[in-house]
């Protein structure tokens, strides 16, 4: 009966969200699940149960970024086919409307594994209902407190989400304390991805890092190297379901030690999917980064060409890894964009406890506030600078005014860092001539 009440949900979630795009009110990734969860809340059960193997993603930092990863490393395997909340929408609405989306006009879904982004108090929710095969948590940061409220609150919301699938394989990062410890006393087999600790011990982790023990299975990068043009190399080993893994030569196309958290995710997400080492590392390198998330526009006029790569950022630990990044760059040109939409977090106490005095390191050629907050960060800048840029720091509330000043101060074929918050990422790409359903 369920099955048949899915054909006129999907054809009114369907023709809303076309509605949506002609009329330019949205792309449909929230509203169609909204309205259909809200009144008809059997659909989300009954589209998930069509859908063999589920992998479900959650954490603070990384989910779009191994989500992707993971979904262009399974690509390489004939006869997957592969559902993804690409653009981002990781609550409730925003996975239904997915499904909704990729489901024909009967109600029903061709695919073989889903991968989902799911923002972290969504997992409880919905967890029952996915009885993923794997869950993976990237890692738990202190994250926009006036929606999630303490840290310690976010851990017990994504172990609640475990507790509810006992059969699930989690893979956790293996260095974040909080993480690795999400599933003891649970009975989940549990995977743990690290760095070697040279590495790790510069991450912003809460608490000491955590030592696997040695019966704890997992894989570990080394030999990390960050390349000029901001990939990343770097070599794993470890063991999965009991068998040795050795890469001794892997390449990411996202920058920087966080990332390959995601990448080390992935591989052994992929891996304990059955995918073969060389297919897995095939995979990756067809990944691109996913929007805004080292990802690179272009703006052209006439001959001239600028180039602008997005480092998203959304709490303390992200601002300050990106930043962490732009040490090396030659003569910094760097945009600033902060927002405080609701997406966003109303409260930007935070820039305050980034570490934006790395930029004390770096070789700044300018930098351009811009966004509703623009003026807030510009104080937090006059705080964090030992010695101010050679041109003066520059605020544009006006994100589109920003692009045209950027524009016309870069030459042609350089390439400015944009360091936006989520909404003003979302409003450059738009500005750019990108949206959501670009990736």
């Amino acid at each position: 009966m369920n099955q048949l009440l899915l054909i006129p949900i999907v054809a009114f979630a369907k023709l809303l969200t076309w509605v949506l795009k002609v009329s330019g009110r949205g792309s449909g990734t929230a509203l169609p699940g909204y309205l259909v969860g809200k009144y008809f809340p059997f659909a989300l059960g009954a589209l998930v149960s069509q859908i063999p193997i589920i992998v479900a993603i959650t954490g603070t930092n990384g989910k779009t970024t191994t989500q992707t990863m993971l979904s262009a490393t399974l690509s390489q395997v004939p006869g997957v086919k592969i559902l993804r909340n690409k653009a981002g929408a990781n609550l409730s609405q925003g996975i239904l409307s997915e499904l909704l989306k990729q489901s024909n006009v009967w109600g029903r879904l061709d695919v073989t594994h889903a991968i989902l982004e799911v923002e972290e108090a969504t997992l409880p929710r919905i967890a029952a209902l996915l009885q993923p095969q794997i869950i993976a948590v990237t890692n738990l940061y202190r994250d926009q407190l006036d929606a999630y409220g303490e840290i310690d609150r976010t851990e017990k919301l994504i172990r609640d989400g475990i507790a509810q699938c006992p059969q699930a394989v989690v893979v956790v990062n293996g260095d974040d304390p909080r993480t690795a410890r999400l599933t003891h006393g649970l009975g989940n087999p549990t995977y743990f991805m690290s760095l070697a600790a040279d590495y790790a011990k510069f991450l912003p982790y809460e608490g000491a890092l955590h030592q696997r023990q040695q019966q704890e299975q997992g894989l570990e990068a080394s030999h990390i190297r960050i390349n000029p043009d901001l990939t990343t190399d770097f070599a794993i080993h470890g063991t999965l379901a009991e068998a040795i893994v050795e890469l001794p030569q892997v390449r990411t196309a996202s920058p920087g030690f966080f990332h390959v958290y995601n990448a080390l995710m992935a591989i052994a997400i992929a891996k304990l999917l059955g995918v073969a080492d060389d297919t897995a590392l095939a995979g990756l390198q067809t990944f691109k980064p996913a929007f805004g998330r080292g990802e690179i526009l272009t703006k052209q006029v006439g001959a001239k060409q600028v180039h602008y790569r997005l480092l998203l950022v959304k709490n303390p630990a992200s601002f300050s890894l990106s930043l962490e990044l732009l040490k090396a760059i030659p003569t910094l040109k760097l945009i600033l964009a902060i927002n405080d939409n609701t997406a966003d977090g109303k409260d930007v106490s935070w820039l305050w406890d980034s570490e934006l005095e790395r930029l004390n390191q770096a070789q700044i050629d300018w930098i351009l506030c811009t966004g509703i907050r623009a003026k807030d960060m510009a104080v937090r800048l006059k705080y964090a600078l030992d010695t101010p840029p050679a041109e003066p720091i520059l605020t544009l509330e006006s994100i589109r005014e920003a692009i045209a000043q950027s524009f016309d101060t870069a030459a042609a074929g350089e390439t400015v860092f944009v360091m936006p918050t989520y909404t003003a990422m979302l409003e450059f790409r738009k500005l750019m001539g990108k949206t959501l359903d670009i990736v």
